[in-house]
This record gives structure tokens, C-alpha cells and sequence, in this order.
């Protein structure tokens, strides 16, 4: 995917780092850089297609793409923060280059936004995913309401001779489908700032390419893990529905989850799905912000015990 490419003149820092980082893409990923649009708009149209047949498994085929780009996105974020500043160490660079007398914030922030730049389109691909699912997520729920009620109303009117009581009312949330969309947006934002972040700080403390990549995945996926597990130890072996309803799971895939059942209309199966969806986007929001902060100062004491400067030598 084509990288962004930063304001030379800002910092010298962040344009060699975006350099560098592009220069270290294998060649057949540039060459073909666009089929990884091409291929997420043909998971999005392949799965849009399934809302037709009432049996396919629409909702559970959306959320695994999603999670599975989600990794890969996250594991791009992790490889590039981890070779910014051990790539500098590992090439006996990191001594010429704060004898220059730049200053910690200078290679801090030219490094982070170099590795943000180069990950941009994997940001901007998971946001889009993010965003196209939204709609095939919701309209597989309402496929699948208005089937159940149909074929239960008709059921008891030919046991019974009358109408159950099953209400078929589909409105939308506007308020939920709107913070959905801009939840979206910020949590995919945070999702790569917070990844490559931690990437940066692991290769400024470990100073080794290797060490630091393994460092930065455990820091990352370890959480992970232990969400999923805790969500699967509260709803066992429940259904799907039960599962993406957890607001621990919602800690273990940065809010995806939580953002589904946000987008779903108001029926009777979800009178309360809303509301109880906010604790989870909320949450997963809070431990990619503390990722953040906490990778950034690691970051900035690790440069600073290397010999960079508080401030710029003129």
C-alpha cells in the first residue's frame, strides 16, 4: 500500500525514518501494493453477497475478516515502531546521530511519525473495513429478526389463530449508529498510534530488532489473550451473540465487537444492547490510550538514557 509521505522540512528525522522504513518493504509488496485494497473490497463484496441467503453465517464471516486485518494491521504498527530505533543500534547510526546534538523530543516524535506515516494505508484499510462492515452487520441482524419473527408469528397464528405478541418494529438509533461510525474512526486512530508506539518504545529499551519485535507482540497480545479468556470463562460455550455481547471482549479486539452491537436497531431482541455496549468501546479506548502514553514516555526515557539530548544543541 502506498505510504503517506511526510513534510520534509518538518523534522529530518521523520523523513529519514518514512525513507528508511520504505526502502525495507520487499519489492513484490511494492509492486503489488494494490491488491490489498483490491482484496478488501472483494472480502466486503463476498460477504455483502451472503445477506441474501438467510442460512449463511453473514455476521460471523464480517467479524473474522475484521479481526483477522485487525492482527495483521496491528503486526505491521509493531514491525515498523520496532525497527525504528533498534534498526539505529543494530547499525552503529545511534551515536553519530545524538552527537549531532538532537534534541530527545526531535528523534521521539520523528521516529513515531515517520513508522505512522509508512503504516497509514494499513490504518486507513482497517478503519475502511471497519466502516463497510458496519451496515452488512446490521442488515444481517435485521435479515435474521425479521425471519425468527416471521416464521413465529405464522406459527402461533396456525396453533393459536392470533398473533403471539411478537412485535416485528425495526427502528434506528440514530445517536448509537452515528457514535458507532466516529467510535470507529477514533479507536482504528488509536489502534495504530498505540501499536507502533509500543514498537518504538520496545526497540529504545531492548536495542535489538529481534527483542524488540518479541517484546512489542507480547506487550500488545497478551491482553488480549487474557480478555478472550476471561469473556470465555463468563459465557462459556454460549452462542455467538452472547460472546460479542462480553464487555471483556471488547478489551481483547480493541472494540470491535462492542461497535457491532452499537450499529444494531432497536428491537426486542436489543433493548439494552446499546447501553451496554458503551462500557466496552469506552474501556477498550482507555487501554489504547494508556498503551500510548506509557509506550511514549518509555520511549522518551530509553532515547534519553542513550545520549540524546532534553534539548536541541545550537
Amino acid at each position: 500500500m502506498v505510504a503517506l509521505a511526510p513534510n520534509t522540512t518538518a523534522n529530518p528525522i521523520e523523513w529519514q525514518e518514512f525513507r528508511s522504513q520504505k526502502h525495507r518493504i520487499p519489492a513484490f509488496i511494492r509492486r503489488w501494493w494494490v491488491s490489498i485494497p483490491a482484496a478488501l473490497i472483494a472480502v466486503f463484496v463476498g460477504i455483502a453477497l451472503t445477506l441474501s441467503d438467510i442460512d449463511s453465517p453473514t455476521r460471523d464471516m464480517a467479524i473474522n475478516a475484521i479481526w483477522i486485518f485487525h492482527i495483521v494491521v496491528v503486526m505491521r504498527a509493531l514491525i515498523a515502531g520496532s525497527l525504528a530505533i533498534s534498526r539505529e543500534h543494530a547499525g552503529r547510526t545511534w551515536e553519530p546521530l545524538v552527537l549531532t546534538g538532537i534534541s530527545v523530543r526531535q528523534i521521539l516524535l520523528g521516529k513515531w511519525l515517520g513508522v505512522m506515516h509508512q503504516v497509514s494505508p494499513w490504518m486507513f484499510g482497517l478503519g475502511a473495513l471497519r466502516l463497510m462492515m458496519l451496515p452488512v452487520l446490521m442488515l444481517a441482524f435485521v435479515n435474521r429478526y425479521a425471519w425468527w419473527t416471521s416464521n413465529r408469528m405464522a406459527s402461533y397464528s396456525q396453533s393459536y389463530g392470533y398473533n403471539y405478541g411478537y412485535s416485528r418494529e425495526v427502528s434506528w438509533v440514530v445517536w448509537a449508529a452515528l457514535l458507532a461510525v466516529a467510535l470507529t474512526v477514533i479507536l482504528t486512530l488509536l489502534e495504530v498510534m498505540s501499536s507502533s508506539a509500543i514498537g518504538l518504545a520496545a526497540g529504545a529499551v531492548m536495542r535489538r530488532t529481534w527483542l524488540a519485535l518479541i517484546a512489542a507482540v507480547c506487550i500488545r497480545f497478551i491482553p488480549v489473550f487474557v480478555f478472550a479468556l476471561v469473556t470465555r470463562q463468563q459465557v462459556g460455550m454460549g452462542p455467538t451473540w452472547r460472546i460479542l455481547r462480553a464487555t471483556p471482549l471488547a478489551l481483547a479486539d480493541s472494540g470491535s465487537a462492542s461497535l457491532y452491537q452499537l450499529v444494531l436497531p432497536h428491537t426486542t431482541w436489543t433493548t439494552t444492547a446499546h447501553v451496554n455496549a458503551l462500557p466496552g468501546v469506552l474501556l477498550a479506548g482507555g487501554l489504547l490510550t494508556l498503551f500510548l502514553v506509557v509506550s511514549l514516555l518509555v520511549a522518551w526515557f530509553a532515547i534519553r538514557s542513550s545520549g540524546a539530548l532534553p534539548e536541541k544543541q545550537a
